[in-house]
């Protein structure tokens, strides 16, 4: 372990384990579409140290004719909820989640201002869905929350969500340590 004694020099090892960060994300909002990204999110949660995180699924409501229409299922929504919430107990962190209905085209304000009004010290967002193509043309969720959010955000990558073929986890199997 370094100290204030220590010569410049000094190196610590990446295992040292009397070394520790204090965790600086505490409260992570995860604001998840639907199921698949429960895994995902919570991996990048318990990764910065989150001891607490709400769960946010907006679903979204479709406006014709003034009249609102949902895009899916208040069980959909539910299990959306219900699912991360579920991984995230299991990882060991507190817990809560919440369905907001907003219309389409208000995610991303409805994401920053539940994060305010929370106090989020972070939001984790799962992969963009669209295209690199379709995010240029027609923007994104994800895009609107990075631009205006007051606390950090992470971004799963989107090479995260591709699933390895067996085969390339028998060429890499005899690597693996």
């Amino acid at each position: 372990m370094i100290s204030d004694r220590s010569p410049a020099g000094e190196k610590v090892t990446a295992t040292d384990t009397t070394t520790s960060t204090k965790a600086v994300f505490r409260r992570v909002l995860i604001p998840v579409g639907d199921a698949s990204q429960a895994q995902q999110v919570v991996e990048l949660a318990r990764r910065v140290g989150a001891s607490e995180a709400r769960v946010l699924h907006l679903s979204l409501r479709e406006n014709i004719g003034g009249r609102r229409f949902a895009i899916e299922t208040e069980a959909d929504a539910s299990y959306a909820v219900e699912a991360t919430i579920f991984e995230l107990r299991m990882a060991g962190i507190g817990a809560s989640g919440e369905i907001h209905h907003v219309l389409v085209g208000k995610a991303a304000e409805a994401i920053v201002a539940e994060a305010a009004e929370w106090g989020a010290d972070l939001i984790v967002l799962g992969a963009p869905r669209r295209g690199e193509f379709a995010t240029r043309l027609f923007s994104s969720v994800t895009l609107r929350v990075l631009q205006h959010a007051q606390c950090p955000v992470l971004v799963a990558s989107s090479a995260a969500t591709e699933h390895e073929t067996p085969a390339a986890d028998e060429q890499y199997a005899g690597t693996r340590a």
